[in-house]
Order: structure tokens, then sequence, then C-alpha cells
């Protein structure tokens, strides 16, 4: 049967449900930074003027008009001269950004505004247009301009003093004759400029002949780097996350609290059978040996009652036994013995951790209970403990050996189970010669070793 107990199987569901209140209002404050930044920054811009894509000026002699367009540089600055002429019924000069790259344009959908910086100069009005030419999937052909879906905006008049002009997304519409034209359905026909090939800004001056000037200081897209709606559906996938779990980790820990509380009883009968110590040995018996100032047998078994994670595998159990401690008895007194025995219960409580537990079992026999600690592990220990008794300077001038018998406890097994494989270990490290560790490591063990 698997020793174990409510405060250490409960332990890390306990930790994790108190960092919950943690998470829960880290996670608040996470929520409410996003949300504000994403309203009040989290901005994203393009800048279409300067030397970021190419551009050009186009007027209506293509077409049979008359009117001629020219284009200056002065700095950041893209002039705009256009002579307009009468001659054509719709005289026009346009300034042209190409956003065109391996066929593929710009994706403007997730911009919410574009903003232009620039003033006019002339006879005739500041009013100008925007054209944003899409690539329509399935209608447009790159070599015929006239299939590009032609999402525009016209009339808009630059604000005085050369402030800047915002312009949403949402103003443009689809180009009345380019539906009569290509007769897109309905999907086809709401304004798209999910891959926009190109940027016109449309000038004819109100039709007045004469030069015309526009000055472009800047064109830019403006946009989220998150959009609204995707970040609300991250915060909203966070919380439902950390809500599950939270939940999971509370079932968990109510299931176990009731596992735990069924086998408490059961368990506290398993500790008193794995310690089965004769009343009459234990009557009057304090806990600690008065000798070598370490825990006796009622020691232990008040260690074990009292700190149950003692027994919570894996758990090795080390048995030691002083070599030929009767022929030093008998040779240089009981006095010496004493001296002994009180160094070697000091040179093993140094070399062993403070969670661990030193007993001395009787006589010349000790017995450490190792918690947290396999078979392997507990063999080391104890090759350590041997070695450390070699360095030691003894009373008399003794040379003082002890011989190491190592096993581990298994769920399946009672303690005394373990300790009994520790004792026939350690007659085998006796038989063996003495001053040895020998440990008791079943065959599964073995194989899983050689497996792994």
């Amino acid at each position: 049967m698997s020793v174990s107990s409510t405060e250490t199987s409960l332990q890390p569901l306990v930790r994790l449900l108190g960092y919950a209140r943690y998470v829960f209002a880290g996670l608040l404050v996470v929520t409410v930074v996003l949300l504000v930044w994403q309203r009040y920054g989290m901005e994203k811009v393009v800048e279409l003027t300067g030397d970021h894509f190419p551009l050009w000026v186009e007027d209506d002699r293509s077409g049979g008009g008359a009117s001629v367009a020219s284009l200056e540089r002065k700095g950041q600055d893209l002039i705009v001269h256009c002579h307009i002429s009468s001659k054509s019924p719709w005289p026009y000069c346009k300034l042209s950004f190409n956003f065109l790259k391996e066929e593929m344009g710009m994706d403007m959908s997730r911009f919410d505004f574009l903003t232009i910086e620039g003033r006019y100069a002339g006879p005739g009005s500041s009013k100008f247009g925007l054209v944003l030419a899409d690539i329509e999937e399935g209608l447009t052909r790159l070599d015929q301009w006239q299939t590009y879906k032609i999402n525009q905006i016209d009339a808009l008049d630059l604000p005085p003093d050369g402030k800047v002009f915002v312009i949403p997304i949402k103003w443009f519409g689809v180009a009345q004759w380019w539906k009569d034209m290509t007769k897109p359905t309905l999907a086809h026909s709401a304004v798209n400029v999910d891959n926009v090939a190109r940027a016109e800004l449309m000038i004819n001056g109100g039709g007045k002949e004469g030069e015309h000037v526009f000055t472009l200081h800047a064109l830019r897209l403006h946009g989220k780097m998150i959009s609204r709606d995707t970040l609300l559906m991250w915060i909203v996938a966070a919380w439902v996350s950390c809500a599950v779990g939270w939940l999971a980790i509370l079932t968990l820990s109510l299931r176990t609290q009731l596992a735990d509380s069924r086998a408490a009883v059961a368990l506290l009968r398993t500790v008193n059978k794995a310690l089965e110590l004769e009343a009459r040995d234990l009557a009057g018996q304090a806990h600690i040996d008065p000798l070598t100032g370490v825990l006796n047998r009622q020691g232990l078994r008040a260690a074990l009652m009292s700190t149950s994670s003692l027994l919570t595998d894996p758990m090795a159990v080390v048995f030691i036994d002083i070599d030929h401690f009767k022929s030093i008895n008998d040779t240089h007194g009981h006095d010496v013995g004493d001296d002994v025995l009180r160094k070697f219960a000091n040179v093993i409580s140094s070399g062993i951790r403070s969670s661990d537990r030193l007993v001395r079992w009787g006589g010349e026999e000790f017995l450490i209970v190792c918690p947290m600690t396999n078979v392997y592990q507990g063999r080391i220990l104890a090759e350590n403990l041997r070695h450390a008794l070699h360095q030691q300077a003894w009373p008399a001038g003794l040379r003082v050996t002890a011989s190491f018998g190592v096993a581990q406890h298994h769920e399946r097994d009672e303690v005394g189970v373990v300790i009994k494989h520790a004792d026939e270990a350690l007659y085998r490290a006796k038989q063996d010669g003495r001053d040895r560790v020998c440990a008791h490591i079943p065959a599964d063990m073995i194989a899983n070793a050689k497996a792994a």
C-alpha cells in the first residue's frame, strides 16, 4: 500500500489555487492596459510619399485631351504642376503611387484612414479626388487598367493653412462605371482594399484652364497594429482559458481532498503497523538516545507520525553496523566504546541532509531514513559516509569502519519490509568482508534501469 499524506498530495494544488488570484489580477491589468493602448495608441503608420514607392504623373492627353502634368521634387514635397486645358470634357492631372510587387498589391484593409497634408495654388478650387485601384480576384487582369476595381472619393477640399486632412477608408465607394463594365456579383460589388495595386490623386482645379499647382507634403495610411476585434478575441480566449484552468484545478483539488479524507484513517493504521515496536521495549524511553544524541526508536516513531513527508516515495533506508565493535569494547573498555559511538553518530549526522533522520537502532547499529531518495542515491550517500569514516581521527588511535545496507521503499510494501531489506543488504556487506556498501535492488528496477 502506498504511504502518502493529505498535506503532501494537496500542496501543489493549494499553491496553484493561491496563484490563481495573482493570475486573474494580472490578467485584469493586462486587459485594461491593452484596451487603453489599442484605443489611444498601438498605431501603425505607412508613409506613401517620399522614396517608399514608385510614383509618376499622368494627364488627359492619353484620352485626347491637352492638359499637361509634370512632377517636381523639393525635399520631401511632391509638387504637381498641372496645366489644365478644356479640350477634354473631363480634364485632369493625376499623381499615381504603385504598390504592385510580384503581382501582389498592398493590404489596406487593416488601416482605418488616410491623412493628407498639402496645399493648392491656381485659378480654380482645391478640390481633388482619391482612387484606390484594387486587384479583384477573377475580374482583374494586370495588363488592363479598366479591370482594376476602382474605389474612389470625388470632390475633396484641402483644408486651409495646410492642416492635416483625415480621410476614413469607409468614405470610399466603388465607381459606377466599373460596375457597369464588369457587372460584378454582389460579393464583388462592395468596397475592397485588401490588394491595392495603386493609389491615384486626381487634380482638375474645378475644370478651369490655367496653371494649377498641387504641393503634397505627406500622404499616410493609419491603422492599428492589432485590430479591436482581434484583440477582444485574444482577451476573451485568455479569460476563458484561465477560468477553465482554475475550475479544473479546483475540481481536482476537491476530488483529492475527498480521496485523502477517506484514506486518513487507513494511513495512520498503516504507519502504526509498519512501525511495530513492542510496547515493553518502548516503555519509559525518551525520543533521544542519551549516549549519542540521535533519535532512538521511539523518536523515529514520533518523527514518522508527525512528519508524514518522511514516508513519501521514493524513500530509502540505510542500515549501518560498526565493524568489530565488540572487540573495541573488549580491548579498550566500554568508555572508549562509548566515545567511538558518540564520534560515529556525530560523523554520520554531519554527512546527511537536514531532512534525513538518524536513529540509533540498538548497540552499534544505526538507521538513516532518507525521504525523496531512491536506492541508487541512497547507495551514493552510504559510500560518502563510508569514506568520511576513513578521514576521522578516532579515540585510542583506532581505525573505525562500518558496513552499510541500503533499500528503497516501494508502494506495495510496508515500512517494515524496507527495513528488513536494508538489514539483509547489511548482512551481505558484512559477509563480503565489511567496510563496504550493499544495496537491495529488485530485478524489475534493474531491468527498468537497463531499458532507460
